[in-house]
């Protein structure tokens, strides 16, 4: 049993291949045959018509040729010379498809198709070939569009119908064949399976048609919204850019002013020292002079804070200038460490002007022997900008969706050099990414946030700038739930 088995087994393999490669082959054969004649110029609806065309004409031709087998030694003579009449009259359309005559392949078809049923109706009779010339009137809206067109075939096939109707109830040939019920049956299923076809390829097209045109329609609706996207973006680029600008010129306005208040503080703690210093000459009691001393130390207390707060405010106004720069494109030494720290605290502070009940844990861990990087340092402040919003913004989101108390939201910044790579990495314990969404991240107008919120370009344009931009790598690690991990590989060198 089981050398059968196997037996049948193999030749069950062997016969696998067999028809596997039958079928290519008919498979090629029949996509040569309704291309004959096919020029790479025509349009889609052309090329469906000569397709079209041509497969009718080929499976007319194989049904005739197998009547005309089976009929070569049969007694009606009749018969057999009909099917050979048929087989030499589908020969011409193929042949006007080879000389592209596509028109006149059409036209023909339809005229013999209605000279053919109309002549076979009245020399058998009750075949039922007349009822092909209903058919016929259809099948001529599969090859034109114009309606005058259509109509004359419409009218041309119905007359020849009634035109035979008539004439099988006044002429007799005498050519009825005891058979011919047999014949009737077969032509009427035959009619019914055509009209079938034509219907259903009517409907199908109209389908795919439809199909077509929702997709469009679609496609269409995806490009508005896109286009109405770039035009909010741009429209807030153009703010960003005149926000900028008035920036710059309110921090130039501010920056004089600051100056004097440097430099009178610095006055003011001057002239305090004269003061103590002309104090010391002067003849006065201990209690006046503890006063005066005491006096003169506030005094001193308040010009140091007025100068420690107008630096600082003088770097605020600094930082103020440079972000309102516009990016020079030219790469320059830059501590990597302290540029993320500074955007790590602009956006949490920024965050935490709009929302002053959020609160994050943050933790750093830049790698003390990193050097410098040749970047462009707003552009890459851009990029880790992106970032720590969006990592604000996915543990902002799951702190909403949690009980208060049993989360703690956490941003973790780091630095390394691993080989010829400076990278840094920003994790959160966020919402995380959807592993189906996880590869269209980084494609424009693609977002995960609610209409509104988001544009979609904020990695797209961060994915640019490191990649093209840097000649780097933007990779990201989540797991939904989790946490997120976006890592910024840079050229080390």
């Amino acid at each position: 049993m089981s050398i059968l088995a196997s037996l049948q087994s193999q030749s069950k393999r062997g016969a696998q291949p067999l028809l596997g490669h039958l079928r290519g082959l008919l498979t090629v054969l029949w996509r040569k045959a309704i291309n004959l004649g096919v020029l790479p110029t025509l349009t889609v609806w052309q090329l469906k018509r000569v397709h079209l065309l041509n497969g009718i004409c080929w499976i007319i031709l194989g049904i005739y040729a197998g009547y005309v087998l089976v009929f070569s030694a049969s007694p009606d003579w009749l018969t057999f010379r009909i099917c050979l009449g048929g087989l030499l009259l589908h020969l011409p359309p193929l042949v006007l498809n080879y000389y592209h005559r596509y028109d006149a392949s059409a036209y023909y078809n339809i005229l013999s198709v209605t000279l053919l049923c109309s002549a076979i109706a009245v020399a058998r009779r009750h075949d039922g070939v007349e009822y092909f010339l209903i058919t016929n009137s259809i099948v001529g809206m599969l090859f034109f569009r114009t309606f005058w067109k259509l109509a004359l075939l419409f009218l041309l096939n119905l007359g020849a119908y009634f035109g035979v109707r008539y004439a099988m109830q006044t002429l007799n040939l005498h050519l009825y064949v005891p058979d011919g019920a047999y014949f009737y049956n077969v032509n009427v299923v035959l009619f019914f399976l055509t009209l079938f076809l034509v219907v259903y390829y009517f409907r199908t097209e109209n389908f795919r048609q439809e199909l077509l045109l929702t997709h469009q329609n679609e496609t269409l609706a995806q490009s508005l919204q896109h286009l109405q996207a770039t035009q909010a973006q741009l429209v807030q680029q153009e703010k960003l850019a005149s926000l900028g600008a008035l920036t710059a010129g309110i921090a130039h306005e501010i920056q004089n002013p600051l100056n004097f208040v440097n430099n009178f503080s610095e006055v003011g703690l001057e002239l305090v020292e004269e003061l103590r210093e002309a104090l010391t000459h002067e003849t006065l009691s201990e209690d006046d002079r503890a006063a005066i001393g005491q006096v003169l130390q506030d005094l001193t207390q308040s010009q140091q804070k007025v100068h420690e707060h107008a630096l600082r405010a003088g770097n605020i106004v600094q930082a103020m200038l440079q972000h309102s720069r516009a990016s020079t494109g030219q790469r320059q030494l830059t501590n990597l460490n302290a540029l993320c720290d500074e955007y790590l605290h602009l956006a949490y502070h920024g965050l935490r002007a709009k929302d002053p009940t959020f609160n994050a844990t943050l933790t750093t861990d830049y790698a003390l022997q990193l050097g410098e990087v040749q970047v462009v340092p707003q552009d890459i402040g851009r990029v880790l900008l992106n970032l720590f919003n969006n990592a604000f913004y996915a543990v902002q989101q799951k702190a909403a969706l949690l009980p208060a108390g049993t989360y703690r939201p956490t941003l973790a910044v780091s630095t390394r050099r691993v080989g010829g790579e400076v990278l840094v990495q920003v994790r959160d314990n966020g919402t995380g990414i959807s592993p189906s969404v996880l590869d269209q991240i980084f494609h424009p107008f693609f977002t995960t946030k609610p209409p509104g919120e988001g544009t979609g370009l904020g990695l797209s344009l961060s994915y640019d700038i490191v990649t093209k931009g840097h000649g780097g790598r933007l990779t990201v690690q989540s797991e939904p739930g989790e946490y997120s991990e976006f890592t910024v590989h840079l050229p080390g060198a």
